[in-house]
């Protein structure tokens, strides 16, 4: 990037990606819970006759304005959180987080809360110590990524050399306006890299996964899988054996340098040896693994049906 690195980086007053701060919500609009769960603000207790407030909130309600009993539409929210946390904690800059969000508090739609002293502006240690929804362990897991692989925390402009783009087929990226597809690799110059991709379509997608030699691709992230799979890391949620065999079925698409995509859904894939990638799957006791909040999913619907029409502006 010569505007980035080179002659051009005047023009940047000489500043690098650590001079961005880079946020989804903020102190100001809906928080992030609210931003996928209301089209409309909801601001009549703030006394000013719902007159107040931002009217333009790029949000989506995800086919349901406000509270919903629908699992399909509770699923699609739990996706839609972990997508705009990946997009802000895996993007070059310097990441702000709103408080609440780690855990999906919610204003019930109020944009401007000012004037509330209240559990409107409260943070909700239970709600966030409980981590019911499994919200928590998965910033906390992307923040650890964040601080492990030095590409996502530049201090210059990557260039063509860091970075490649893709679509459904390697370096094929498709730029038209009507892609709904974005996805990239990331080489850390130490033997790996990541490989990142959102499908902001309402379809499933299979994207060909690039060959890098002696290297195979392995997940870290999938927002379409349920806590605390989304995330394979052993932590006191997943145990080494369970993370291993999640890692294990996705092999079996990576190994042919596949990855099936489910709607509106990131994915983050780490390059490691062939050699690491075991050939069997480990054996994981059946009552040892619950996913997370199993109890208020209700039956599972056709996911891959087209939802209510998703605003233009709306980012997923």
């Amino acid at each position: 990037d010569w505007w980035g690195n080179n002659g051009g980086r005047i023009w940047r007053g000489n500043r690098g990606p650590s001079a961005s701060i880079n946020f989804v919500t903020a102190h100001d609009g809906f928080t992030l819970a609210d931003l996928v769960s209301y089209n409309e603000k909801r601001n009549a207790a703030n006394g000013e006759g719902d007159a107040d407030g931002e009217d333009n909130n790029l949000s989506w309600n995800c086919g349901e304005e406000g509270p919903s009993h629908d699992g399909s539409v509770l699923r699609l929210r739990q996706r839609q959180i972990r997508n705009l946390m990946a997009a802000l904690l895996l993007s070059h800059g310097v990441p702000m987080l709103l408080m609440g969000d780690e855990y999906g508090h919610t204003k019930g739609g109020n944009n401007n809360t000012y004037c509330h002293d209240n559990v409107l502006n409260y943070m909700n240690w239970d709600e966030a110590l409980s981590d019911e929804f499994g919200l928590v362990r998965f910033t906390r897991c992307l923040i650890s990524l964040r601080k492990r692989e030095w590409v996502l925390r530049r201090t210059k402009w990557a260039s063509e050399r860091d970075i490649e783009w893709h679509g459904i087929q390697p370096g094929q990226p498709d730029w038209s306006e009507t892609s709904r597809l974005v996805a990239y690799t990331q080489n850390n110059y130490r033997g790996g890299g990541l490989y990142v991709a959102y499908n902001t379509s309402h379809l499933p997608v299979v994207v060909t996964l690039p060959r890098w030699g002696g290297l195979i691709w392995q997940q870290l992230v999938d927002t379409s899988r349920p806590a605390p799979c989304d995330v394979l890391v052993p932590d006191e949620r997943l145990s080494e054996e369970e993370a291993a065999a999640g890692r294990a079925v996705s092999s079996m698409w990576t190994g042919c340098h596949m990855y099936p995509m489910m709607p509106y859904s990131c994915i983050v894939l780490e390059a490691v040896p062939e050699a690491e990638v075991p050939l069997a799957f480990p054996t994981v006791k059946a009552q040892e693994f619950t996913p997370l909040n199993i109890k208020s999913v209700e039956p599972a619907e056709d996911d891959l049906a087209p939802p209510k029409p998703v605003p233009k502006q709306s980012l997923f």
